[in-house]
């Protein structure tokens, strides 16, 4: 090892001493389905997240087709029960409710677990559950993934031909109560019409835990310049994800992730923009060639970055990083700063 890279591997481990914040994360989904073995968290998890130095993880409820709608519920709930449970069995892991509780996870060494929502359907018209999950410790909402549901519509995987209509009436119940009880609310996957419908009903910030510009990937699941700079006016935070960076396999790399973070850096500053990697490749390892193709049917065929494919290949963003000149307080922002504030304000 040369003198600049053994200072390049010093730099990046003072960078990620803080702990990468990660705000989408598909795990609880897995854990149930894992549900009848132990520790998953210790043998499937914390090799790769101690690898990349992650600290701080969105942890997602997310319900699957097959589940819905009589079982979303209870598959919820198991999803909750099968984190809590796994912290139990693996002290390296806390499961946090708060700002301070976060905080303190980090200074004793601990990973801390953010429970999350992708998609309201565990809730279904009942607005009562929204408090009934605060209390299990569920601390950001986005009211849908890519389909329907009794909140709203997501985001097409095309660029054009998503629904319309914006909110439904109880889909702005949920924002209010979310507001009301300290839940933020996530504008992940919604619908341009919603996507405008929350701006205008919410005064907090708000964020997009795990997207990508459309300047790139010009799919309405995205965002683009325009929504990028509502999240801005609003001192929000944006996640910038590692699945839909291109929709050509030979486009989808490294490189072109940091293009998206110097994009919506150039539209709204550096203060707006984080990590939301929603890493999925271990979970589409697990599919049937079968389910692979129906979800190329039904939205899009992911490509997955070769060297950005899991947490343990962290440390490669942030080598990209210093490679593409951002400084060490910008690199700080991105991976820790600017959602620490936002959780610290919201939470």
């Amino acid at each position: 090892m040369t003198a600049k890279e053994k200072s390049i591997d010093e730099r990046i481990e003072r960078l990620h001493a803080h702990g990468i914040v990660d705000l989408h994360f598909d795990m609880p989904m897995d854990l149930y389905e894992k549900r009848d073995r132990t520790n998953v968290l210790a043998t499937d998890y914390l090799p790769e997240l101690e690898a990349g130095g992650i600290g701080i993880l969105g942890a997602a409820i997310y319900i699957e087709d097959r589940y819905l709608p009589e079982m979303a519920l209870r598959v919820a709930l198991d999803q909750i029960a099968q984190a809590y449970a796994g912290v139990d069995r693996c002290t390296r892991f806390v499961t946090c409710k708060s700002y301070r509780e976060i905080v303190d996870a980090r200074k004793r060494g601990k990973i801390a677990l953010l429970i999350t929502m992708e998609g309201v359907e565990p809730l279904g018209t009942d607005l009562d559950l929204v408090r009934v999950f605060y209390e299990l410790g569920l601390r950001v909402i986005g009211l849908t993934h890519a389909r329907r549901n009794a909140a709203g519509s997501g985001g097409v995987f095309a660029a054009s031909g998503s629904p319309r209509d914006g909110l439904t009436a109880f889909g702005r119940d949920v924002v209010r109560e979310c507001e009301a009880l300290g839940v933020i609310v996530d504008l992940a996957h919604i619908n341009p019409a919603g996507f405008e419908e929350i701006i205008g009903m919410t005064s907090k910030p708000v964020i997009v835990s795990h997207t990508n510009a459309r300047k790139y990937y010009d799919i309405e699941r995205n965002i683009n310049d325009g929504q990028i700079k509502m999240i801005g006016e609003r001192r929000g935070v944006i996640g910038v994800n590692s699945v839909l960076v291109s929709p050509r396999k030979e486009e989808a790399t490294l490189d072109r992730y940091v293009d998206h973070i110097e994009h919506i850096i150039g539209l709204i500053g550096i203060e707006s923009v984080g990590i939301g990697f929603d890493f999925f490749e271990f979970i589409y390892g697990q599919w049937s060639e079968a389910a692979k193709q129906e979800l190329a049917a039904k939205l899009t065929k992911p490509h997955f970055l070769p060297d950005l494919r899991n947490h343990s290949h962290a440390r490669n963003l942030t080598r990209k990083l210093i490679a593409r000149g951002f400084s060490d307080e910008q690199i700080e922002k991105i991976l820790y700063g600017n959602w620490m504030r936002i959780l610290k304000e919201l939470l």
